[in-house]
């Protein structure tokens, strides 16, 4: 680090797409205070960020895409960090460009490394074993998977409140894709109902844009803390993005998962790989085996073992930006 310059790192992300981007910054941004960093740390996103903790940060920006490189360059950013967003000019912001990317299906890789390609470094958030990009797009030497970046979760708590069947869709995404989850959802649940009787509670957060599931008998608003809910759930229903298999991982609740289709994300390839260890995937046109996993754990609840996820991925980055800043 530059003595005579201030650190001075920026996040890049986006607020549309989910909350997944935002939690992993947020989870780096609590390490980097907590190694040490005392540089100034802001993030620029493109909409409001209120259901997430972001208290780490001294500024929260909130700005169109095309303006901010230049928003961050007149901040006197030192390093510059994108989770999965291609910012126009960040090439020009900072000492460094850092790049975190999630397992991102491979005829999606090129918007990352094409023409505004500038990065220093990639921080991937998962193991070594699970997943980098290929070697012909990025030097071995100047990957880093890091482990998993996620709030650690737990097993129920002895006063944990019971709330019994918890549906976490995240709203269905956009209004294309609740409308094929959403029906496959009903005949899932109806199935189930079919052969046991039960009460679903939907978590419903500012995502969800007032689309509720019409099985639904409740609803919760989880704020900013779904992770909480996990926990307490008998049986969840989610879909597979990357912060909910991971926070479900840590609890010992039998999962139902899901997939929805996402532009930089293989949902369905994550409920293959994390379905068995959670609890059940759903196969496209497998509602039937489903439901009887579903009614078979309402019935006769039992508890599974938690997955552990081994280092906290978010330390790991954090001591790299560190370094970088």
């Amino acid at each position: 680090m530059d003595s005579e310059m201030t650190a001075s790192i920026a996040f890049f992300a986006s607020a549309r797409s989910g909350l997944g981007h935002l939690q992993r910054i947020g989870n780096i941004g609590a390490a980097l205070r907590a190694c040490g960093y005392d540089g100034h740390l802001s993030l620029l996103c493109n909409a409001e960020a209120d259901a997430v903790d972001l208290m780490t940060f001294d500024r929260v920006i909130v700005t169109p895409r095309e303006q901010m490189s230049k928003v961050a360059g007149e901040s006197g950013t030192t390093l510059a960090v994108s989770d999965m967003m291609i910012v126009p000019g960040i090439k020009h912001v900072g000492k460094h460009r850092v790049l975190i990317l999630r397992e991102t299906p491979a005829e999606r890789l090129h918007r990352f490394f094409g023409g505004e390609s500038c990065w220093n470094h990639v921080l991937v958030p998962n193991p070594s074993d699970h997943w980098r990009p290929p070697v012909d797009l990025m030097p071995p030497e100047r990957v880093h998977p890091v482990g998993w970046i996620a709030r650690r979760n737990c097993p129920r708590q002895r006063n944990d409140e019971r709330i019994g069947v918890l549906l976490a869709t995240g709203g269905g995404g956009t209004a294309e894709t609740r409308a094929s989850l959403y029906p496959m959802l009903s005949q899932i649940l109806r199935l189930a109902r079919g052969r046991t009787r039960f009460l679903v509670h939907q978590a419903v957060g500012p995502r969800a844009r007032g689309e509720v599931l019409d099985e639904a008998d409740a609803l919760l608003d989880p704020g900013s803390r779904l992770d909480l809910l996990f926990r307490r759930a008998d049986v969840v229903i989610s879909t597979a993005g990357y912060n909910s298999v991971l926070e479900l991982a840590g609890t010992d609740t039998p999962t139902l998962l899901v997939a929805i289709p996402r532009s930089y994300d293989d949902q369905q390839a994550r409920v293959r790989q994390w379905g068995p260890r959670l609890g059940h995937g759903v196969e496209p046109g497998e509602e039937q085996a489903a439901a009887n996993w579903l009614a078979e754990h309402v019935a006769r609840p039992k508890r599974r073992s938690p997955v552990d996820l081994g280092p906290d991925g978010s330390v790991a980055a954090a001591k790299i930006l560190c370094r970088l800043a």
